[in-house]
């Protein structure tokens, strides 16, 4: 895979770290704003990338590279995605994946016309942890109860509260914990058990009409799904899939959990254990297998997930009356 990354923020701060040692990966160029260019230049000098631009246009056209990475501002990913995808570039995108259902079955649509790879770089799938909970279901026997917890104080709060309103907290930029936080644990529900039968999102707004927190419940047959997400607050994460025989549990967020188990009260048993939960390295090593091995099902199979997805965060946003830039 011959990589071209889109940003300079945190995110593609980690990919660069853990791309790094990936053999199947290297990383060509890097595109980034105008007025981040010192920082480009300095990932550029650390990780030895050849090439720097500015402008995403001549980043497409210019470039050698046959795969973008985009990691910049939620509100972009589908306008940055689709011009990739049109110069015919392989993509990956960064959660969220887009911001209306209708933008990501658009991509989707046109990565399949135009014979191209298209990924969600989102982590849960490729998790040791995860699978070990998909592939212990039955141990729970029959599911009564799911609930996930992910809530992380927000560095950006504390200016929130001052009314200075930073991306992650603006809904014109798709920003909120919704579709910043909680929608790992939407991945992680949805990945497990499908379709819900109905959604509702009981959010706690802020005074811009922000979710800086909420609880997301979705129900299927004999069961419901208890979502919580918060940037206003921390508490423990966690992930668990509680039956009439016993309970599928994720230590830590559902994206980067350091281990599962199962539990009953006679046993706790450890059924799988992460070296480090953060890596980007397992997903993006997937990726540049399916692109070597032209392994084009295994991809349509997660972007069927990311849709997904996509349909459960428009139908809680809609339900909590947030409106983004997109609604306007």
């Amino acid at each position: 895979m011959k990589l071209g990354v889109v940003g300079n923020g945190k995110i593609v701060k980690r990919l660069l770290e853990d791309v790094h040692n990936l053999p199947d990966i290297n990383v060509h160029a890097i595109c980034v704003r105008e007025k981040s260019l010192q920082e480009g230049r300095m990932l550029a000098d650390r990780w030895r990338i050849r090439e720097i631009y500015t402008e995403y246009s001549v980043f497409l056209t210019r470039t050698d590279v046959d795969t973008v990475y985009i990691g910049i501002i939620s509100s972009l990913h589908y306008a940055y995605a689709k011009m990739a995808l049109e110069a015919g570039k392989n993509v990956i995108c960064e959660k969220p994946f887009t911001t209306e259902y209708d933008e990501a079955l658009e991509l989707i649509n046109l990565a399949k016309k135009k014979n191209l790879f298209l990924w969600e770089a989102c982590k849960i799938p490729y998790s040791r942890s995860f699978r070990a909970i998909k592939e212990n279901l039955g141990l729970a026997g029959a599911v009564k109860l799911v609930q996930c917890n992910y809530s992380q104080y927000s560095s950006r709060y504390d200016a929130y509260k001052e009314q200075k309103v930073l991306p992650a907290f603006d809904p014109s930029l798709s920003g909120g914990c919704l579709y910043d936080i909680n929608m790992y644990n939407i991945h992680f529900v949805a990945a497990l058990f499908g379709r819900p039968k109905w959604v509702r999102y009981a959010a706690n707004l802020g005074f811009n009409g922000v979710d800086t927190s909420g609880i997301v419940t979705m129900g299927y047959d004999g069961f419901q799904a208890v979502c919580c997400g918060a940037k206003d607050s921390d508490s423990p994460c966690f992930a668990m899939v509680q039956g009439d025989k016993g309970c599928l549990k994720l230590d830590g967020a559902a994206s980067a959990a350091s281990g599962a188990w199962f539990l009953t009260k006679e046993e706790e048993k450890l059924l799988c254990q992460e070296s480090d939960p953060s890596s980007l390295a397992p997903e993006m090593g997937e990726f540049a297998r399916q692109l070597r091995e032209k392994d084009y099902p295994s991809c349509y199979d997660m972007l069927g997930q990311t849709l997904l997805v996509m349909e459960i965060l428009v139908t809680a946003r809609k339900d909590a009356g947030i409106v983004f830039g997109t609604d306007l």
